[in-house]
């Protein structure tokens, strides 16, 4: 059955254990992942913390607004933000790492919680 989603958020069941506010991904099983490096996002986990198994709340990127994201590492307000493992997201392009995010925030360390806005389409991985 076909349905449509217009509030930007939708329900997933979680695969594993991911941390509030990490990037996702869709699995082929239809559940959602931990986004990893070389994979682009489906959005953000809006349920803390998403347990596995258990219905969590994912807010979509293409939503309207900005998003909370976890850093891999600090970065500075405006720095272009690149996909990571463990569904953070780093100012580093590493060779195969996607461009998805602007900083809207500063992050100072690991696992800082910042506000971002995705980009409207994410191109090639970084060369």
């Amino acid at each position: 059955m076909s349905q449509r989603q217009d509030s930007g958020f939708k329900s997933f069941t979680a695969g594993e254990a991911i941390p509030l506010y990490s990037r996702v991904k869709l699995h082929t099983d239809g559940t959602v992942l931990m986004a990893g490096l070389a994979e682009k996002s489906i959005g953000t986990l809006q349920t803390a913390p998403g347990v596995s198994g258990l219905p969590v709340s994912v807010k979509l990127r293409t939503a309207s607004g900005t998003h909370k994201v976890r850093a891999k590492e600090a970065h500075a307000i405006a720095a272009d933000l690149y996909s990571e493992a463990a569904g953070e997201v780093q100012d580093t392009a590493q060779a195969t790492a996607f461009l998805e995010m602007t900083a809207i925030e500063a992050a100072t360390a690991e696992d800082d919680v910042v506000e971002a806005l995705y980009h409207t389409a994410t191109g090639a991985a970084a060369a």
